[in-house]
């Protein structure tokens, strides 16, 4: 297969956008982080987890990031250069994302889904010289993500969750990538892991083939 007839899907939390520093920032706003905390995401979440309370403190922490705090998150370093490539390839690229409309933190809050796709758009990421929104999916749980990618025909699949890649109903012929920034070593398993988004690219279409 030629990369033109390649359609690539990505996740969308923690892929395309990176909230490390909004959940140490939001935790320490909401009391759950000591002063001076600068832990990624991952230590945040051992750190409030560990509390008394801790799971339900996490969950309203998520509520918290995932809606009103997405204006303050970054598009992950190195993603553009990603998209500009696959455009240049003739890659078809798209999104898709388990994400319910409202946290169960929060069920009267910010619609996330809303919150996303604003974001999409205040970064230029979706348009004529983004992501066709139409190839933008997001979806109420695991399974349905899985279907749709299966749904929609993707070739390859991106994501930083190797528990998506192990679930039983993945499809087999769905080349899996998982994005693993700042891993070390990377993780092994029925899938290719990558620290960024160059590797990613070259992986898929040859360090040399695109400049």
């Amino acid at each position: 297969m030629t990369p033109a007839g390649f359609h690539i899907g990505i996740d969308f939390d923690n892929t395309i956008v990176l909230y490390d520093a909004v959940f140490a920032a939001v935790g320490r706003a909401m009391g759950l982080l000591p002063d001076g905390f600068a832990g990624n995401k991952a230590q945040v979440r051992a750190t409030v987890r560990a509390r008394p309370g801790g799971e339900a403190e996490w969950t309203r922490l998520q509520a918290r990031v995932y809606g009103p705090g997405i204006r303050d998150a970054a598009p992950s370093p190195g993603l553009c250069g990603f998209l500009d490539r696959c455009r240049r390839a003739g890659a078809r690229v798209g999104v898709v994302s388990h994400k319910t409309a409202f946290a169960a933190a929060d069920p009267g809050g910010v619609n996330l889904r809303e919150a996303a796709w604003a974001w999409l758009a205040d970064h230029g990421l979706i348009g004529p010289d983004g992501i066709d929104p139409a190839n933008v999916h997001f979806e109420s749980t695991r399974a349905e993500k899985i279907r749709r990618i299966r749904a929609i025909g993707c070739t390859h699949f991106i994501d930083d969750l190797d528990e998506v890649f192990l679930e039983p109903d993945f499809p087999s012929h769905v080349r899996r990538y998982l994005f693993a920034p700042g891993s070390a070593p990377l993780p092994a398993g029925p899938f290719t892991a990558c620290p960024g988004w160059v590797e990613i690219g070259d992986d898929l279409f040859g360090a040399r083939s695109i400049s």
